[in-house]
């Protein structure tokens, strides 16, 4: 069995001992059967990975551990941001999840001019932070130490404004037909390029105003190839792309 990981949101050194949240707790006890002197990874969204034992277990709903070391992680070599139109159903959440596989750091969920979706504005919140704490698990999952920020929901010209320091913006487009994704990002101009910001359309894709507009903004309209993909398929497809092409696939 790998050894488990929980997610600590607070600042941790060698020596501490701390209670895990109550539902790791059972998690560890009840589903694993773990008990004193039994080891875990503890990870707190910085580039650290902490060695921890199961310090005591002093009542059935409660776990006492132990940081005895801690090792630096891997950093990526390079920074994404996706900008993803919100789809219908629970399809954001595989889109988050399998986001933060793909070494995502940022994710800025946005309403485009046909996204299906609506809800009012008081919700937004509650959709972030459920999106966030699947981001955390996914995290937890795929042994990756740092946790991609899940931002608040915006307007499409809100995202527009969104910034990428020393890189490039990119918004996917299937009526693209002049530039191809990998084709730019094997030119020598963006050869050196480490910071992207990556637009994905809702099912019924871009209106062509919101291009001119993204186009206004800075962005570079591009195509994935011929076929038309689905919301979640285009989301993972670029960032497969974007991670071998620069060789960071197995950065997560």
């Amino acid at each position: 069995m790998s050894i488990p990981r929980l997610y600590v949101p607070r600042a941790l050194a060698t020596g501490d001992i701390l209670a895990a949240a109550r539902e790791q707790a059972r998690y560890l006890k009840t589903v694993l059967r773990m008990g004193a002197g039994d080891p875990l990874v503890v990870f707190n969204g910085t580039n650290w990975e902490y060695d921890a034992v199961i310090h005591e277990c002093p009542s059935p709903e409660s776990v006492a551990l132990e940081i005895v070391g801690k090792r630096p992680a891997p950093i990526s070599e390079i920074e994404i941001t996706l900008c993803q139109a919100i789809p219908k159903m629970e399809k954001m959440d595989s889109i988050i999840r399998q986001a933060t596989e793909l070494g995502v750091g940022r994710i800025i969920p946005f309403f485009a001019g046909r996204s299906i979706p609506r809800w009012p504005a008081e919700r937004s919140p509650l959709k972030r932070a459920r999106w966030q704490k699947i981001a955390i698990e996914a995290c937890r999952q795929c042994k990756r130490t740092d946790i991609p920020e899940v931002g608040g929901v915006m307007t499409f010209d809100e995202m527009l404004r969104s910034e990428v320091s020393g890189g490039i913006k990119l918004i996917f487009w299937e009526e693209e037909s002049t530039t191809e994704f990998r084709a730019l990002l094997r030119d020598p101009v963006s050869e050196g390029l480490k910071s992207f910001l990556l637009v994905i359309g809702p099912e019924g894709g871009f209106e062509t105003d919101e291009i001119v507009r993204a186009k206004d903004a800075g962005f570079i309209s591009v195509s994935l190839g011929r076929r038309v993909l689905r919301v979640d398929t285009a989301a993972v497809a670029v960032l497969a792309i974007l991670q071998h092409e620069r060789g960071a696939l197995a950065g997560c």
